[in-house]
């Protein structure tokens, strides 16, 4: 086993912590809800500051450092009119170490809600991942997670999206069951300072839609999901066009939940000299969740390429106390060739979060 686990108590990831928590004990109690409400108006804010360690087993890895630290805001201001309307602008912000994108702070939009719907204008996940059922994750985002910084790739649970590119969207109003979504960005882009256009991301006019159903069904609630991504390439990157679609279920009882989908990518986005691209993927999981806690297990299988990428994922999720949150994952990845040779590679990462 080469392992790379660096002591947590290391210098560098311990100091962090000192400051803030004596940040947090220096802060009287009123300040640390960071909360105001009146007349409608509500304003709140989030900070944290985390420290992550890793224990590998491969050397396969593309990232040595098994140590590291993120801090996040997250901002909302909004108010609520006497018709019911409510007007906001949320902010996320964190220093983008996180490669989970559920942890990932790097949003900011306006929004408008009413009996219509919810109309968003800004830097903001869209539709078809937003309303798409898949496998459960949590902790550290399992197969969609972390990991991913040391080896191989990510799950996409859900259409090959626009991320956070700035878009306008649509979310319906939940009417019978239903709820669909609509959303355009004139503009997605990825990795524009590599010096090679070919590395680059450049879509344009892309559109995602998204619809989702729920119904209960005795003391069981289900769910079906479908969503499309399209955009146009910019042909100087050499990169194929947006054309992704999935499909999705998911059932809950009690504290479960069971989740599922398939994944078309196809050739969405890969270099246009990759030869038989035609990404596929299916997603499957099962999560438990508490009051303080919640733990999952899933899976994804993805052919690409003539490769096949194999991905097992544990992860909890704990509320240690008021201001502290704890995230572990434990990620199993296979990779194997169309010629038959075979990588592989285990990861633990655990992460303290300190938050007010």
């Amino acid at each position: 086993m080469n392992n790379k686990l660096t002591a947590i108590l290391a210098k560098r990831a311990v100091t962090p912590w000192v400051i803030f928590t004596t940040l947090i004990v220096a802060m009287p109690a009123e300040a640390q809800r960071l909360k105001y409400q009146k007349d409608g108006v509500e304003v709140w804010a989030r900070l944290s500051l985390s420290s992550q360690a890793a224990a590998l087993d491969t050397f396969m890895t593309t990232d040595e450092d098994s140590l590291r630290g993120d801090a996040s805001l997250r901002f909302n201001a909004q108010w609520i009119s006497a018709h019911a309307l409510t007007y906001g602008l949320r902010i996320e912000y964190d220093s983008d170490t996180h490669t989970a994108e559920e942890l990932q702070r790097d949003e900011i939009y306006l929004y408008f809600v009413g009996d219509f719907g919810r109309v968003e204008v800004g830097e903001q996940d869209g539709p078809a991942d937003r309303l798409a059922f898949h496998a459960p994750i949590t902790g550290l985002g399992q197969i969609r997670g972390d990991f991913a910084r040391y080896v191989g790739r990510q799950a996409l649970l859900s259409a090959y999206d626009t991320s956070d590119a700035g878009k306008l969207i649509y979310l319906s109003r939940p009417s019978q069951g239903w709820r669909f979504g609509v959303s355009y960005a004139p503009e997605y882009t990825k990795n524009l300072d590599e010096d090679r256009a070919s590395r680059r991301t450049r879509q344009h006019n892309a559109i995602e839609l998204g619809v989702q159903y729920q119904q209960e069904l005795g003391g069981w609630v289900g769910g079906v999901s479908g969503g499309y991504v399209t955009a146009d390439a910019d042909r100087i990157t050499e990169r194929a066009d947006l054309d992704s679609w999935s499909i999705g279920g998911e059932l809950r009882y009690g504290r479960f939940t069971f989740g599922t989908a398939y994944v078309w990518r196809g050739d969405s986005n890969l270099s246009l000299r990759t030869e038989n691209g035609n990404q596929e993927e299916r997603n499957v999981g099962v999560s438990c969740r508490g009051r303080k806690w919640s733990a999952a297990l899933s899976s994804s299988q993805t052919v690409s390429s003539g490769r096949n990428y194999d991905l097992l994922g544990v992860g909890v999720s704990m509320k240690l106390t008021r201001w502290i949150n704890w995230r572990t994952d434990f990620v199993q990845y296979d990779e194997t060739t169309a010629s038959g040779n075979a990588r592989e590679a285990n990861v633990l990462l655990s992460e303290l979060e300190l938050r007010i």
